[in-house]
């Protein structure tokens, strides 16, 4: 035993290299990192900074972890003998849309890759011949990194078939177990279940004591209470069907997880109003002690009220900041249920695992974030840390690659709800996203080691009770799945390559977008080619089925049709598109009369894009990109704005899409086919409606007279025509006169006052 740890911490310390250095081959891997560094380097200077970025960080890893040119170039300056941060360097984050440089790097990479692989393909015949077969095969992996189709590593390395590819068993259960989840995660998305509206409610102790108004709605396993919309509630309970039936399919074949449903917590409540929240805490406050009330009250959004741990009196209450977050909620609660882990760390981390899942999006954190701006560390700008999974993703590749720097998996079951940096979340999602695709128990296991008081004896005792693995291995099959170390894990993560989504007339379109924002007083935005893969993605999808038109069918996919997946519709929904975009002048025009697309061209918080465009097809992601506004900048905006002429009088309701189709039938005006012209707010960022979301109003008048409308709160819809994070629109039931003075009062309570704004525009 005492043998096998030794081993799993020295797997552990020299992970970074993935053996130690010995003799030739630390002059074979500097050679190699002369050879990577010249690419990153090519990169950088074409206008590729995060191209280069990878490509350094992979060579630190694997090939030469006091590589100056590499460490200074990614901002770090040696403290005596150890390399440090520097914490006043900013890693340029700015993509060239250079359609001519990305296709010459892809040339390049080409032959970078070939070579390299070519080389350890070399020195693993060596290893041999010589019966180091520890060395060889070492070497035989980095062969399939860079030639995926190297027939002699794949026969030294026993690979096996793996959905056209060949992998390891290891790979072959992560593959299969990836696909699984995916199916069944897409199918489930779709399914009905049925959902009782209870006439009036269903009263709750709890609920009753604080005094506050609520609906209630019944599904065959849950109990749901809340102030949002009823439609909403029985989407969150249908929600939650969904997830139980994932988790069990997730964890079926495997012992010792929560799944009996009499052992949850199954009675829930969600409020649009942090005050009523609050207010449900403060009226229940005998149920928890005073340091415990103190940090529910300062530090969470949701909690759970139950009298000395009884489940018959339990109520699981939060106060979601949008739709989106009721949802989340929903399937959140179950997975950490079902999972029954009880340290922090993994619970947040399988239920950021299985929501992201769900819908590429996180909502919910366990404490605030200004406790996790107090104790994070890193270069990231943490106000750019956006729910969007892809981002996620993006943050999981470097961390793999900086394994050693960051949060050890070992730390995981040791880390408590009031100090969760942002590097923990990260790698206690992405930890417990690989190790669910593996083995679930092994989470289960890590989760048992929450009484070891250092990462130290976690590692130790995690060994005794896991003799075919360590935690050291697990971390190493962490870091390949992030990294893409072989084919078949390369192609569970399916990325579209960066430098693929450079469309041809990028700059074109980049050039014009920005001209639009200029004219609404928005600063202009830089363009990533990491976020296009997404918009080439759905462009794809778009061109290859031409009767996917209309406000509907282009903010979704088809997960029957070939090109859609359940991943590429959850993007679809917040992408911006079009499918007859030839003149950007008069696309972005059209862009106004959409409040949701509307929304980019006014956000000042909005910095960088994805963009991609193909015959006539165009798609951006406005979403990724979000973070600190310039100085000065960044606050509510309204649209139509004040002084604004010639404002369009009205828009077809089709034009707009279901989610105004579905409010317009919900209020009674089943016969109306054009509204007045949308008069929306917006608060941008990646939070919900500040203040109580049922105090929004919008009075509009002309000549003097009331204009009849319907209040829409559209921060947290599915379709980026209407919806849009932080905004409330507007929509006049008739169209509005030509030639007049449109006269709007906005007003909605925010934290201790109310906030009015009045705006004046002409038709």
């Amino acid at each position: 035993m005492l043998r096998h740890l030794l081993l799993s911490l020295l797997v552990l310390l020299t992970a970074s290299l993935g053996f130690a250095q010995e003799g030739s081959d630390a002059k074979f891997l500097g050679e190699q990192a002369k050879i990577l560094n010249k690419y990153a380097e090519d990169a950088f200077d074409d206008g590729f900074p995060q191209i280069a970025k990878t490509v350094w960080l992979m060579l630190l890893s694997e090939y030469d972890p006091e590589h100056k040119t590499a460490r200074k170039s990614l901002g770090y300056i040696k403290n005596g003998k150890k390399w440090v941060k520097d914490p006043k360097f900013t890693y340029p984050k700015v993509d060239s849309p250079d359609p001519k440089a990305a296709k010459s790097l892809r040339s390049k990479w080409v032959k970078v890759s070939g070579k390299v692989a070519g080389n350890h393909r070399k020195l693993a015949q060596e290893y041999a011949k010589a019966d180091r077969s520890d060395r060889a095969k070492w070497h035989y992996q980095k062969v399939l990194f860079f030639d995926p189709n190297d027939q002699e590593a794949q026969l030294a390395l026993e690979h096996q078939a793996v959905a056209g590819l060949t992998g390891t068993d290891l790979e072959k259960t992560l593959y299969d177990r990836s696909k699984m989840i995916e199916e069944i995660v897409a199918v489930e998305a779709r399914k009905d279940y049925p959902v009782e509206i209870i006439d009036g409610k269903i009263p709750h102790e709890y609920l009753e004591k604080a005094k506050v108004e609520y609906i209630t709605v019944k599904s065959e396993l849950f109990t749901i209470h809340g102030d949002f919309d009823v439609e909403l509630l029985v989407k969150a309970a249908k929600d939650a069907e969904r997830a139980v039936r994932v988790m069990k399919t997730v964890y079926e074949g495997y012992e010792g997880f929560n799944d009996d449903s009499r052992r949850w917590v199954r009675e829930w409540a969600f409020f649009q109003d942090s005050d009523t929240y609050k207010q449900i805490v403060k009226a229940n406050a005998e149920l928890m002690s005073p340091e415990a009330l103190k940090f529910t009250l300062e530090q969470t959004g949701a909690t759970t009220l139950a009298r000395e741990r009884r489940l018959d009196s339990a109520l699981k209450v939060g106060s979601p900041q949008n739709e989106q977050g009721v949802y989340d909620g929903a399937v959140r609660t179950v997975a950490q249920q079902y999972s029954g882990f009880g340290t922090a760390a993994l619970r947040e981390g399988i239920g950021h695992t299985i929501v992201g899942m769900f819908f590429n999006n996180n909502r919910q954190f366990i404490v605030d974030r200004q406790e996790q701006l107090r104790t994070t560390s890193g270069e990231e700008d943490v106000d750019k840390f956006s729910p969007n999974m892809d981002t996620w993703k993006d943050l999981a590749l470097e961390a793999a690659w900086k394994l050693g720097e960051g949060t050890p998996a070992a730390n995981l079951p040791l880390i408590t709800a009031d100090k969760f940096p942002d590097d923990a979340r990260i790698k206690s999602w992405s930890f417990c996203d690989y190790v669910v695709r593996r083995d679930p128990t092994l989470l289960l296991k890590l989760d048992a080691m929450s009484e070891q008081g250092t990462p130290m004896q976690v590692e130790t005792e995690f060994t005794k009770v896991n003799d075919d693995v360590s935690l050291a291995d697990i971390e190493k099959g962490w870091k390949d799945f992030w990294t893409g170390a072989s084919p078949v894990l390369k192609a569970i993560q399916n990325n579209t390559e960066p430098l693929t989504s450079v469309s041809p007339n990028v700059k074109l379109w980049l050039t014009e977008f920005n001209k639009a924002r200029k004219v609404e007083g928005s600063p202009d935005v830089t363009w990533s080619a990491t976020y296009s893969g997404r918009c080439q993605e759905h462009a794809k999808y778009l061109l290859a089925h031409e009767e996917q038109r209309g406000a509907a069918a282009e903010q979704t996919q088809d997960i029957s049709l070939e090109g859609g997946s359940h991943l590429g519709d959850m993007f679809a929904q917040m992408a911006l598109v079009s499918t007859e975009a030839k003149k950007p002048k008069t696309v972005f025009a059209t862009w106004h009369d959409y409040p949701g697309y509307r929304d980019t061209l006014l956000n000042e918080r909005l910095l960088s894009i994805g963009l991609y465009e193909e015959d006539s097809v165009l798609v951006l992601d406005c979403i990724r990109g979000v973070g600190r506004p310039p100085e000065g900048r960044g606050g509510t905006r309204y649209f139509p704005g004040a002084g604004n002429k010639g404002i369009p009088t009205s828009v077809d309701v089709a034009e707009l899409g279901p989610e105004v189709r579905t409010l317009l039938d919900k209020n009674g005006h089943e016969a109306v086919t054009k509204v007045g012209y949308p008069i929306s707010l917006h608060h941008f960022g990646i939070g919900g409606l500040r203040g109580n979301r049922e105090s929004y109003n919008c009075k509009v008048t002309v000549r003097g007279e009331a204009v009849e409308g319907i209040i829409h709160l559209a921060d947290g819809g599915t379709n980026r025509r209407t919806s849009a994070p932080g905004m409330v629109v507007f929509y006049p039931l008739e169209p509005l006169d030509k030639g007049v003075e449109v006269k709007v009062l906005w007003t909605y309570d925010d934290e201790q006052s109310t906030a009015r704004k009045e705006i004046k525009f002409n038709t």
